[in-house]
C-alpha cells in the first residue's frame, strides 16, 4: 500500500508538472486548437496534452509489469503516435481507422499468441476489436468542451475499483488508481477554462484503456452490469447523435456541436456545470451499481438516470432557441 501511494502521488506530480512544460513547448511550436463554427471554444489553446498522460501510463505499466505488458505498450505507443500526427497533420478518417483496427488488433492479437485465450476462437476476438475501436471513436467524439473526458476516466475507473471491491476480486486496481491520480493532476489543467486540450493524441489513448480496463472487468465474474453502466452517458449521447445525424444524412466522422452536452453549452450553461452535471450522474451510477443486487435492474436504473441527463440539456437547449 505504501508502494501505490508513493506513486500515485508520483503519477500526479510527473503529470501536473509535464502538463506546464508540454504546454510552453506546443505554445512555442504553435500547435493550438484554433477555434471555429464547430468549437465550444473561443480562442486558442495548445491541444496534445495528452501526451503527458500517454507518457505517464507507458511508465505505470512498465512498473507494473502485468501479462500483457508488451502488447500493451505496443498498441498503446502505435494509437499515441497515429493519434498526434493526426493532431498535427489531421489523417484522413478512413486511414485513421484503418491503423487504429491494426493497433488494436496487435494486442489482443499478441494475448491470442501468448496463449491467454485458450478457449476463445478468433471470431470472438475480432468482436472484440471491432468493440474496442467503436468506444475509441466515441471516446474521441464525446471530448468537445472543458474537462469532460478527463472527469469520465476519473469516475469511470473509481467504479471500476470499486467493483473489484465489492466482488471481493484477488485483482488490486492498482494500473486505475494510478491513473486516476495522473488525470486528477490533468484535469488542473483541462478545467474550464481550459489552458490546455487532450488532443487526439489524449481523448484516442484514454478511450482504449477505458475500454481495456472495463474489458478486464467485465472477465470477472458478476461484474458485467458495472461493464455497461459506467459509460453508459457517453454511450448514449454519441449513439442517439450519430443516428440523428444518420437520419439527416449527414457525415458522421465531420467534427461538429451536435451531442446533447454540446447544446447544453450552446444553451448558456458554462462547461464547468455541464461537467459536474455529468460527475454527479456517475456517481449516481456508480451507488446504483454498488447497493443493487440485481444486475438487471441496476443497468435499467444506469440508462433512466444517464437518459434524464440528455433530455435536461435537450430541454434547456429548446428553451434558448
Amino acid at each position: 500500500m505504501e508502494k501505490i501511494i508513493f506513486f500515485s502521488f508520483f503519477s500526479f506530480l510527473f503529470t501536473l508538472i509535464g502538463t506546464k512544460f508540454l504546454k510552453k513547448i506546443l505554445e512555442n511550436n504553435k500547435i493550438f486548437d484554433v477555434p471555429n463554427k464547430r468549437s465550444s471554444h473561443k480562442r486558442l489553446v495548445p491541444k496534445g496534452g495528452g501526451l503527458i498522460i500517454v507518457l505517464c501510463s507507458l511508465g505505470i505499466i512498465y512498473f507494473l509489469d502485468p501479462y500483457d505488458k508488451i502488447p500493451a505498450i505496443i498498441s498503446i505507443s502505435g494509437l499515441a503516435l497515429l493519434s498526434w500526427y493526426n493532431d498535427l497533420k489531421n489523417i484522413n478518417f478512413i486511414i485513421r481507422l484503418l491503423f487504429q483496427f491494426i493497433f488494436v488488433s496487435t494486442y489482443f492479437y499478441l494475448l491470442y499468441f501468448f496463449g491467454f485465450y485458450e478457449s476463445i476462437n478468433l471470431i470472438h476476438i475480432s468482436i472484440i476489436i471491432f468493440l474496442f475501436i467503436w468506444f475509441i471513436n466515441i471516446f474521441n467524439f464525446m471530448d468537445g468542451i472543458d474537462g469532460i473526458s478527463i472527469a469520465m476516466i476519473i469516475t469511470i475507473f473509481s467504479g471500476i475499483i470499486c467493483a473489484y471491491i465489492q466482488n471481493k476480486s484477488n485483482y488490486f486496481p492498482t494500473f486505475e488508481i494510478l491513473i486516476i491520480s495522473s488525470c486528477l493532476a490533468f484535469l488542473y489543467w483541462n478545467w474550464d477554462p481550459a489552458k490546455i486540450f487532450l488532443g487526439d493524441v489524449g481523448s484516442i489513448f484514454l478511450g482504449f484503456i477505458c475500454a481495456l480496463s472495463l474489458y478486464w472487468l467485465f472477465l470477472e465474474d458478476n461484474t458485467w452490469h458495472w461493464v455497461i453502466s459506467l459509460p453508459m452517458y457517453y454511450t448514449l449521447d454519441t449513439t442517439l447523435t450519430l443516428i440523428k445525424r444518420l437520419i439527416e444524412r449527414k457525415k458522421i466522422w465531420k467534427a461538429h456541436r451536435e451531442h446533447y452536452y454540446q447544446k447544453a453549452v450552446q444553451a448558456g450553461m458554462n462547461h464547468s456545470k455541464v461537467v459536474t452535471l455529468i460527475i454527479l450522474l456517475q456517481i449516481s451510477i456508480i451507488l446504483t451499481c454498488y447497493f443493487l443486487k440485481n444486475p438487471y435492474f441496476a443497468i435499467f436504473l444506469a440508462f433512466i438516470q444517464s437518459t434524464s441527463l440528455i433530455i435536461y440539456f435537450s430541454s434547456k437547449y429548446k428553451k434558448s432557441t
